[in-house]
């Protein structure tokens, strides 16, 4: 599978989500997920005090009214009556006087049992007289208490009806117990905590929101004003020195913004010298290459009658004509100004290109390739610039019999520009030496000519590449943004 080049893959990067949105993402998650974490646990904490609490205030309500109704009966009655006294006196004594407490308390179900848990009445009928109430055995910690004289009210439970109760406990009789009277209630407080715990997750959930508005209203604050600045740290990074850096905000930003707009003013102030000390270069090093080239053509027409040493003459004009192109690269490259965006027809660039590299003797076969409707947004001036300089040296390389070919194709929203020769190649460990400014491997040569194709490249917002072409020579690319449909 043939993945995309990294000349289209960081140009591709432009149209990603940018920085300060996954700035604004992390913001928001940050001021979210602990905001969310509180308000769940808050939440958790305070639901199971509220339970905690209303559980604790029902079975101590439930263990007072059962001590209320065991203050009512006696220990000899307990021990009066058993299995098979389901008719006497005291029996009937026993079941009408805490049906009467359940009423006047209106709880769900009074018990009355004897030491060892067997039945002694019942308002529900559920424990017949002398049967033991094993429902019980689950509350053997808090009957052991009553059985001290201690109020206890058992753990929440649920009953055949699937609805939540709870029992209070008290003791009849002394130090010794006879038995117990069990109240059982309805836990109705469950209703008030289900109605709790919805305004919980009401509450949390308004709260969250209030949170997210206030996060996303202060990342905002703070991301717009940071995309503005690397949007100028971009335009100083591609030579837009002129345009001032705008403080925003009197915060960190704004203080990061006036420095950067300090660099700016001081790279301004030292190209601008530059731009005069080589315009001074320029004058200083060109009047006597003028000199030299006039001499040189009085020499030649002085030497017309000594052919032998015309070649001399010859050699050196060549040498002045390669020092007034050293000189105007150095000014190139020192003045080239930010590019012109305009729609580029692709096709006509690339034919002129190549009309215009194709050696006028023996050469390589140079052929261009790409569809005439494509257009590229681009300077055309600086793109032809970059592909004159990738071509030319192409052409070198390839040699006499070689083949040089250039192309451009469509990447999903990029125009990839491709010029690959069949020559020798660049070796791996040059693969990024030779964008070097003042980097050259021939005998003769300034080393800006990749130096201006890398440049135009990341001022068109990609990278240009070099590797190996499928004829075994060396392939370079690069990319730019299709121009926008008309």
């Amino acid at each position: 599978m043939c993945s995309r080049p990294a000349s289209v893959a960081t140009l591709a990067g432009m149209f990603s989500r940018p920085p300060t949105a996954r700035l604004l993402a992390k913001v928001l998650v940050a001021a979210l997920l602990p905001a969310a974490v509180a308000l769940v646990l808050f939440g958790t904490l305070a639901h199971a005090v509220a339970r905690r609490a209303l559980e604790d205030e029902l079975g101590q309500r439930l263990a007072t009214a059962a001590s209320g109704v065991a203050m009512q009966i006696l220990p000899e009655q307990l021990a009066a009556i058993g299995l098979g006294d389901e008719q006497s006196n005291t029996y009937a004594n026993l079941t009408r006087r805490i049906e009467l407490a359940r009423q006047r308390l209106g709880v769900r179900r009074v018990l009355l049992v004897a030491r060892d848990l067997s039945g002694r009445g019942d308002t529900e009928g559920l424990v017949a007289l002398g049967a033991r109430a094993y429902e019980l055995g689950a509350d053997q910690p808090e009957i052991e208490r009553a059985a001290t004289g201690a109020l206890a009210g058992s753990p929440l439970f649920w009953g055949h009806d699937g609805r939540p109760y709870q029992r209070g406990y008290a003791r009849v009789g002394g130090p010794e117990p006879a038995g117990f009277v069990v109240v059982e209630g309805s836990a109705q407080y469950f209703a008030q905590l289900a109605a709790f715990r919805r305004w919980l997750v009401a509450g949390g959930a308004l709260c969250m929101v209030l949170i997210a508005g206030l996060a996303g209203w202060l990342s905002r604050r703070m991301t717009g004003p940071l995309a503005r600045l690397a949007r100028s740290a971009e335009g100083i990074g591609r030579g837009d020195l002129k345009r001032p850096v705008a403080v925003e905000t009197r915060d960190e930003i704004g203080y990061l913004a006036a420095r950067l707009d300090e660099m700016r003013a001081a790279l301004q102030a030292r190209d601008e010298r530059l731009q005069m000390m080589l315009a001074g270069i320029a004058h200083e090093v060109r009047n006597p290459l003028g000199g030299l080239e006039l001499y040189a053509g009085l020499l030649r027409e002085g030497l017309a009658q000594q052919p032998e040493r015309l070649a001399e003459v010859a050699r050196v004009e060549r040498e002045i004509g390669y020092l007034k192109n050293v000189v105007s690269d150095f000014l190139e490259f020192a003045r080239r100004p930010p590019p012109v965006m305009e729609s580029v027809p692709i096709a006509a660039l690339l034919d002129e290109v190549c009309e215009i590299c194709r050696p006028a003797g023996p050469g390589p076969v140079l052929r261009a390739e790409a569809p005439p409707e494509l257009m590229a947004e681009g300077d055309r001036g600086q793109l032809r610039r970059a592909l004159i300089n990738l071509v030319k040296n192409a052409v070198v390389a390839a040699g006499a019999f070689g083949k040089v070919v250039v192309t451009a194709r469509r990447v999903d929203r990029l125009v990839e520009w491709e010029v690959r020769d069949s020559g020798p190649g660049v070796a791996e460990e040059l693969g990024d030496t030779i964008f070097t400014p003042f980097f050259t491997t021939r005998e003769k040569g300034t080393g800006l000519g990749l130096a201006f194709v890398r440049e135009i490249a990341r001022d068109h917002g990609g990278e240009v590449t070099v590797d190996r072409g499928p004829e075994g020579g060396a392939r370079f690319r690069f990319a730019t943004r299709t121009a926008p449909a008309a």
